[in-house]
């Protein structure tokens, strides 16, 4: 059985209606139970999650963000039985004034690491399951092993922060730099990709797409 969520939160239980086609469809499925937690903030939800999935009788996890819908249907990817796996979702990036000419204002929310920068950039290779060093969370998968792991039950979705208290790396490169510490194996799958709903102010996007073709 797999536990199936859609996190919201106390000021704003909004659910996009294609996310809630997604939801009926699994409904339909026999190994889903699908429960809709709401917690803030937003690592606190996850938490709580986690600790449903455990008490339960669940072999994975499907989380599904509000927004993020899946193109596909992500309980195909059960039989590749992985640790980790992430559906990936296109990401909207435009850091005026700080973007370098010519950079992609959208990326793919799965990652590599490097080394000699101690940062993450998109992974590259985007045809079929391709092994990562880490997942956005916005739709992924994860075995119940995972969390039988003593270590992944102590805050696995904390962020890390600065000594300032701003934020380092947010809760999912957080997850997986502990799931990866502990052994275990992120994948993302590019056949099972998500729709990502945002609103976005146009001239912005102007501005983007004007930055990568001048």
């Amino acid at each position: 059985m797999v536990l199936v969520t859609v996190t919201t939160s106390p000021a704003n239980p909004w659910i996009h209606k294609r996310v809630v086609f997604v939801l009926m469809n699994l409904s339909q499925d026999k190994r889903a139970k699908i429960i809709l937690p709401t917690h803030n903030p937003y690592e606190n939800n996850l938490h709580h999650i986690v600790n449903d999935f455990m008490e339960g009788d669940y072999t994975h996890w499907l989380n599904i963000d509000a927004d993020n819908p899946p193109m596909k249907n992500p309980l195909d990817l059960l039989e590749y039985d992985r640790d980790i796996m992430g559906l990936p979702t296109p990401v909207w990036h435009f850091d005026e004034p700080n973007v370098k000419k010519g950079e992609r204002p959208i990326y793919w929310n799965a990652y590599d690491y490097v080394e000699e920068e101690d940062a993450y950039r998109e992974h590259k290779e985007k045809k079929g399951l391709q092994k990562v060093d880490a997942i956005g969370t916005g739709c992924f998968l994860v075995s119940r092993r995972v969390f039988l792991n003593p270590e992944m039950r102590k805050k696995p979705f904390e962020r890390q922060l600065n000594e300032d208290g701003t934020v380092n790396k947010g809760n999912d490169l957080s997850f997986c730099e502990r799931a990866t510490k502990q052994g275990f194996e992120v994948f993302a799958h590019y056949d099972y990709p998500c729709m990502h709903f945002n609103e976005l102010e146009l001239n912005e996007v102007a501005r983007a797409f004007m930055n990568l073709y001048e």
